[in-house]
């Protein structure tokens, strides 16, 4: 029985119109296939990273990924960026009914102290809700 991946965004809004990123209303894919979430970051300043997290149900956020220019990848999933840091991808590579989580983009500034990475500000805005069913 293959199962469906639904993506739904729900946009979690403080002042609508300080939202800094913008993500797609829903995607469909099939359990096991590869997810991809964009993300619209237009007004993304010159010292914010991009993060993502996901929040399981009765859960707190967990991180998933983080980038500035370069495209990255860790066990998870991969982050794309574009050339100009206006959009991004997260990539799920082989999505599981495990996957389903509200998945945040997130601007945020990143500040190295004594050699140890610290986060210093995120604002979240928006997030991508990915829920699995049968077809």
């Amino acid at each position: 029985m293959r199962l469906m991946t639904r993506v739904i965004v729900l946009l979690i809004l403080g002042t609508l119109s300080l939202a800094k990123t913008i993500q797609p209303i829903f995607v469909d894919s099939y359990e096991g296939q590869e997810v991809n979430i964009s993300c619209s970051h237009t007004n993304i300043t010159t010292n914010e990273y991009i993060f993502w997290y996901r929040q399981f149900p009765n859960q707190g956020p967990q991180f998933v990924i983080q980038g500035y220019k370069t495209n990255v990848a860790n066990e998870v999933a991969s982050l794309i960026i574009s050339a100009d840091r206006k959009s991004s991808t997260l990539i799920l590579p082989w999505a599981t009914l495990k996957d389903t989580a509200v998945y945040y983009c997130i601007l945020g500034v990143h500040s190295e102290t004594d050699g140890a990475a610290h986060l210093c500000s995120i604002s979240l805005w928006g997030g991508s809700h990915i829920t699995g069913k049968a077809p």
